[in-house]
């Protein structure tokens, strides 16, 4: 059994031996992203929301803020035993 795996791994490592690979020659400078952009979504420095993205935004923090207020209330008035 150990023989058959011994010859199975030699098998298929010599190929992998023989296969050299010139190395690749390194760039002068980085050329990077010169055709297009490297995303394409809008970076934030030039984003401008609109008034449906910030209704969107506040009324996500309404919810948060009033989840906040009942959970200080509720702590607090455990808390001082009012």
């Amino acid at each position: 059994m150990a023989s058959l795996l011994r010859r199975a791994i030699s098998r298929s490592a010599a190929p992998m031996m023989n296969v050299n690979k010139a190395p690749t020659p390194l760039p002068l400078a980085r050329s990077f992203a010169t055709t297009k952009a490297a995303s394409p979504e809008t970076p934030l420095m030039h984003y401008t929301s609109t008034q449906q993205a910030t209704s969107s935004i506040n009324h996500r923090i309404f919810y948060v803020n009033v989840v906040a207020m009942v959970l200080v209330y509720d702590l607090g008035s455990a808390m001082l035993d009012i």
